[in-house]
């Protein structure tokens, strides 16, 4: 058995020195930069929760709308202005779909069917673009809370309404366009033109790259965008934290068209579209054939649409004691394998590693214990004292 303790020995080697504090050296640049450059004293967010509210603005430019004007319109098919309320479909908390093409389809129930499942025949089709969809603006409204960062009460200490922060719009390529909210105190308006340029798409009439396009436009397939709001709060700082912005970042999802359907009752019991007056009195007669929760009559609508999804991440910091000494303590541990480098290279790299371990190991006698070892070790010691 054997005990191993450590000695200090300097080696007198330039290529060990000069290997040594440069490695030092560039542990404590890259130290220093993880603290200031990275923010090594921050503590990261990057998972912000929050909400978002979309309301569709109804103050257009009516001129916008006139079919004289729109080029889609001119064709064989028709073109119809639809309130912006019933332009979204279905109504969404974090996403508005705009209907850029339409077809209705009005049916009728055939009760002579044989199969047991109700079945409907249609008897009419009007299919027709949306006016000006493009002009539509979306008020955006969103708000976002660091969860990470609460106090001992489980009270929030990061969060923010975007009515109180400056926020821009970017393009594909993260190029800022323009900032959304000038005026505090209201909500972002942004309207759907905006968002398809920053996505790239020129226009709703460029061709389809979807696989079931067949040479449709955008307008006629319908497309998916989808709205990252990203929240920061050190990115312009130089050093610590700052105030949140945020940006939207717009993308289109590529080779993928958008489509819904949605079915409306007709609850009138009279005379459909293309009902012969005899079959009317007959049913008259007879009475209401359907409950009013299964109607004669239905309206089936697909809708092709532009589909606008938001959603919210980021990266939020706030400054952590913690954080900087476990930079600090990552540093230390990086000297310290620097100088384990340099032993491992001085005792079993270099050529003069046989002379560097005679300087580094030394090995004492064996120690015996007992009275005798005591008596020797007391001789010596009296023959070592001057006189």
């Amino acid at each position: 058995m054997y005990y191993v303790t450590y000695k200090y020995v300097v080696l007198n080697d330039r290529r060990l020195g000069a290997g040594y504090y440069s490695l030092a050296l560039l542990i404590v640049l890259y130290t220093l930069v993880e603290i200031f450059i990275n923010r090594g004293y921050l503590e990261f967010d990057v998972r912000p929760q929050g909400t978002v509210k979309l309301i569709l603005s109804d103050d257009f430019a009516r001129e916008n709308f006139s079919a004289k004007v729109l080029p889609y319109c001119h064709g064989n098919t028709e073109c119809k202005y639809v309130d912006p309320m019933d332009l979204n479909w279905p109504p969404e908390a974090r996403a508005v779909t705009l209907t850029t093409f339409a077809k209705d389809r009005v049916q009728r129930l055939q009760s002579n069917s044989n199969s047991p499942l109700d079945e409907y025949a249609t008897t009419s089709e009007t299919t027709y673009f949306t006016q000006g969809p493009e002009y539509v603006v979306i008020k955006v409204d969103h708000a976002v809370v660091a969860t990470q960062f609460t106090d001992s009460k489980g009270k929030e200490r990061l969060a923010a309404s975007h009515r109180k922060l400056r926020g821009y719009l970017a393009d594909y390529d993260g190029d800022i366009i323009r900032e959304l909210s000038p005026d505090p105190g209201k909500p972002d308006k942004v309207s759907l033109q905006e968002l398809l340029e920053a996505a790239g798409v020129e226009s709703l009439d460029v061709a389809a790259d979807s696989v079931n396009a067949r040479d449709r436009s955008f307008r006629e397939r319908g497309l998916i965008l989808r709205v990252t709001v990203t929240y920061n709060n050190w990115r312009k700082s130089w050093f610590g934290t700052g105030d949140i912005e945020y940006v939207y970042h717009v993308r289109r999802v590529p080779y993928v068209n958008y489509s819904s359907k949605e079915v409306h009752p007709l609850v009138d019991r009279g005379a459909g579209p293309g009902t012969d007056p005899s079959e009317e009195e007959g049913r008259r007669r007879e009475g209401p054939p359907h409950s009013p929760t299964q109607p004669s009559w239905r309206l089936l609508r697909k809708r092709y649409a532009v589909r606008v999804e938001f959603e919210q991440s980021g990266s939020l910091g706030m400054f952590s004691v913690g954080t900087l000494l476990l930079k600090l303590v990552s540093g230390m541990g990086l000297l310290t394998l620097t100088a384990t480098v340099m032993d491992v290279l001085a005792l079993y790299v270099l050529p003069s590693r046989n002379r560097y371990k005679r300087f580094v190991f030394e090995e004492s006698p064996q120690v015996r214990h007992g009275k005798r070892q005591e008596e020797e070790e007391s001789r010596e010691a009296k023959k070592e004292k001057p006189n």
